[in-house]
């Protein structure tokens, strides 16, 4: 065999190599199929790597050798769809007792933080839910970031809270006057102001300085798959792979620099812990 030969034949076990490699990784590779909805920043179709929250579950699975796959659906379709382990589990989910009958919870992913948004026309202060008696409040359905004492507080009536289908229908309503606040994740919020609302309006609303609650996001994956304790397990080792690295606070501050973020969240307001 000439040298031209035995070059041929080792370019082309090199190649089939190679193929074998590139198969093993894509084919061999775990899956999670996670439910999703609208929630910019954290989690997008719009969005590069699909939001903040979602890039960061993304890379800490991708550690442990696990492709997340995401699908988009209205907010209470991902609850369902979710629940019922006909997909693996959702982004992304504070953690409520009548959820953790349904889910395995990751680490914390990102911690937000729950304020009242309100009218600069009409300033309030308050320590304690009591001093909200007489301040008709607009919250999303079925979203528990609030904490449990506002939700107790909610349910014994020291507190008037209207639910609604989203914060976009209940920031409308603040605009006509119906309700004296919004509840939402800060960033979420403001987000979402410059995306659905005139610049004019957007310049009549700021927030409280109290924050309701410090809202801790989770992977939540479906209990009733055999699986999802494994994965979940393998998701926080990642996590923490992600922190010890740098790359967790690096992927943060990358967040905070791009367009979603500076036209909308005031830069002072931009903290995590």
């Amino acid at each position: 065999m000439n040298w031209y030969a035995r070059l041929s034949k080792f370019i082309m076990l090199a190649g089939i190599l190679q193929l074998f490699l590139f198969t093993t990784q894509i084919f061999g590779r775990e899956v999670v199929r996670l439910t999703t909805g609208e929630w910019s920043p954290y989690i997008s179709e719009e969005l590069e790597n699909k939001g903040l929250i979602a890039q960061i579950a993304s890379e800490a699975f991708a550690l442990q050798d696990v492709e997340v796959k995401l699908f988009f659906f209205p907010w209470q379709r991902v609850y369902q769809l979710s629940k019922t382990g006909e997909y693996d589990g959702t982004l992304a989910y504070a953690r409520t007792v009548e959820r953790e009958k349904f889910y395995y919870y990751s680490e914390p992913v990102y911690t937000g933080k729950y304020v009242l948004f309100h009218l600069k026309a009409h300033p309030f202060k308050w320590d304690k839910y009591e001093d909200l008696k007489d301040i008709r409040i607009a919250a999303t359905r079925g979203f528990g970031g609030m904490g449990k004492e506002f939700i107790a507080a909610e349910e014994k009536k020291v507190i008037h809270v209207e639910r609604l289908a989203s914060d976009i229908q209940s920031f409308h309503m603040l605009f006509l006057g119906r309700v004296q606040a919004v509840a939402s994740d800060m960033e979420v919020g403001y987000v979402l102001l410059k995306k659905n609302f005139p610049a004019k309006e957007i310049s009549y609303v700021t927030h409280n300085d109290h924050i309701i609650q410090t809202a801790k996001y989770h992977l939540v994956l479906a209990n009733n798959l055999k699986k999802n304790e494994g994965l979940i397990k393998k998701f926080n080792l990642g996590l923490a792979q992600l922190r010890k690295s740098g790359r967790y606070d690096q992927i943060i501050k990358d967040f905070y620099q791009k367009k979603v973020y500076k036209e909308a969240v005031p830069s002072k307001l931009l903290t995590y812990d």
